[in-house]
């Protein structure tokens, strides 16, 4: 792999690190090897000369400084894409007696290491064992560098209040302008995420005057990327093509691809929003030389979609296939991703916090030892016996806990989910799409509501079978789903009937989105059931521009306009209007 491509694909963790410090006292080695610390993320090539040098001719060095050398080397080897080498290297760093501060900075590094091979168990692992150790880190720098990576890593987990607890603190703490930058980035980065639009607005501009008069221009412009998702997301279109225009040479002259493949497919969908075509597609198709490997990143993801609708206005229908094909499939690998992170990040938790609970019970288990060894040292075997006793009392109650809590999940996921496609049932459905529809009234946001029923169910079982029939509505399940967002509520409401309430969705993206559930229901391949079929479905759309906020009369008008598109000869989109009513 091309070394520029590598820097690309780690360059946005390596940042976090790039002003760690020695924390040993200062020789004339250590100086050395801080600059060399500086200087990785800054010029590649010349730090990887230097180091050789230095690891060629080591002269007589401390065993900080040899250790420091070993992460730096670390450092290199994944600079270069030797992952693998650089695991194993700082793995074996963790196994001997290492400086409590590198150890530090060690398992700072392994969970970029780990995350970029996607290895997120372990990364995950890592990051859990650095939360913990943060606060008793005794370099100021370095614990700085800690809050950093924290903050950075739980942004890109959706843990938007977790890491806005360490942008936070980080801010609080800073001892360098530099650093308060990084603070503040990640700040905006969960204010962003957490749709605290008031505070996220007042903050950006102050934030990047700041990081530009202390020329970190990728984090600045890290920043107005968010600004402009942010004018994006609520349609001030107008506004974002000038935004855009202020600073796209600044982010251009950074050289940094990662941040130009995001801001240009930022800009492609604004230009889509205001139907100029060509600069749409100009730079969607820039975003896609810029993002490398990075085969379904959002910048990928806003690219494809933009060519897809690009094409499809003009009516240039092969094209439009060609890239919404590219889209779904780019779509379902993030998603795919985005899970396997999250599950890895979880499952990382519950082990640390199993092992917690076992070292407090061995702890307890010690304790009570000693004192009966002191209390009772005549009576071995009844203290034995005792032991055996209280281990089987905890093991018992252990596994009645578990036995309660792991039957009231089960049981609550059979109330609240359809056990055969896994989406909400009635019943959990109308309970979540209430609260979603208050929350986007209370607010002043659209909603719309999708309702499907697919067509001549009946004739599946009857002819094929309901095996068949289960097997038709699992395949609906998984191929409308790809299209989804993650606050979209859908749900089973019926035998073969279906709902979606979309918060924040307008009308005719609504209908868009059931336009092309519809075209990808159609095109299920039946093959595979063992009986081959039509497959079909036909859409009532509502929202709540003509049918309000209450569940019950959008389901009601989403109705009416389904009935319509049955009428109207079925596998077609019906938006319902007034005159329906």
């Amino acid at each position: 792999m091309a070394q520029p491509l590598l820097i690309k694909l780690i360059k946005p963790a390596l940042i976090i690190f790039a002003g760690f410090v020695a924390i040993a006292p200062a020789s004339e080695m250590t100086e050395r090897l801080d600059a060399l610390d500086d200087l990785k993320v800054v010029d590649v090539a010349q730090f990887s000369e230097k180091l050789a040098a230095i690891a060629e001719s080591p002269g007589k060095l401390t065993q900080y400084e040899q250790d420091y050398v070993e992460l730096l080397q670390s450092y290199e080897m994944s600079l270069r894409g030797d992952f693998g080498g650089a695991a194993a290297m700082l793995e074996s760093m963790l196994a001997r007696d290492t400086e409590a501060e590198i150890v530090f900075r060690v398992k700072a590094l392994l969970v970029n290491v780990f995350a970029v091979t996607r290895n997120y168990r372990n990364a995950f692992s890592y990051l859990e064992q650095i939360s913990r150790e943060v606060q008793s880190v005794t370099s100021t720098r370095a614990k700085e560098h800690g809050l950093s990576v924290l903050a950075y890593t739980y942004n890109q987990l959706s843990e938007f209040d977790i890491a806005r607890f360490y942008a936070q603190v980080l801010i609080d703490s800073a001892t360098s302008e530099k650093t308060l930058c990084h603070g503040r980035h990640h700040l905006i980065e969960s204010l962003y995420g957490l749709g605290q639009w008031e505070l996220f607005s007042t903050t950006v501009e102050s934030s990047v005057s700041h990081c530009v008069n202390n020329r970190e221009l990728i984090f600045a412009n890290l920043i107005r990327l968010k600004y402009f998702n942010y004018l994006l997301q609520t349609e001030q279109y107008q506004q974002a093509d000038k935004y855009y225009d202020s600073f796209i040479d600044s982010v251009t002259k950074t050289n940094y691809p990662f941040l130009l493949a995001g801001v240009l497919g930022a800009g492609a969908q604004n230009s889509l929003a205001l139907a100029e075509y060509d600069i749409a597609e100009e730079r969607a198709n820039r975003t896609l030389q810029h993002s490398g490997a990075s085969e379904f990143s959002l910048p990928v993801l806003n690219a494809y979609y933009v060519l897809y609708q690009v094409n499809y206005t003009r009516q240039n229908f092969n094209k439009a296939l060609e890239y919404h094909v590219k889209y779904t499939s780019a779509l379902k690998a993030n998603s795919d991703d985005r899970f396997v992170r999250q599950q890895a990040y979880h499952v990382a938790k519950a082990e640390i916090e199993v092992k917690d609970q076992r070292l407090a019970l061995l702890d307890k288990d010690n304790e009570l030892l000693f004192l009966q060894k002191n209390l009772y040292q005549q009576e071995v075997k009844q203290n034995r016996l005792i032991m055996l006793l209280l281990l089987l009392i905890v093991a018992l109650a252990s596994f009645m806990a578990y036995r309660g809590m792991s039957g009231r999940s089960r049981f609550k996921k059979i109330a609240e989910y359809d056990q055969l496609t896994g989406i909400s049932n009635r019943y959990h459905f109308n309970n979540q799409a209430k609260v979603a529809l208050d929350y986007c009234e209370l607010d002043a946001k659209p909603a719309a509501l999708i309702l499907f029923d697919l067509d001549h169910f009946k004739n599946i079982n009857d002819q094929c079978g309901h095996a068949t029939g289960d097997w038709a509505l699992q395949q609906v399940v998984k191929t409308c789903r790809n299209f989804m967002r993650n606050n979209d509520v859908f749900g089973r409401i019926g035998g073969e009937e279906f709902a979606v309430v979309l918060p924040g969705c307008h009308a005719d993206k609504a209908a868009l989105m059931a336009e092309i559930c519809r075209d990808a229901i159609a095109t299920i391949d039946t093959k595979a059931s063992g009986c081959t079929f039509p497959l079909s479905a036909s859409f009532g759309v509502s929202s709540s521009d003509t049918s309000g906020y209450q569940l019950k009369q959008l389901l009601a008008d989403a109705d009416l306009a389904m009935y319509k598109a049955k009428q109207s000869g079925r596998d077609q989109v019906s938006m319902y209007t007034e005159e329906l009513g």
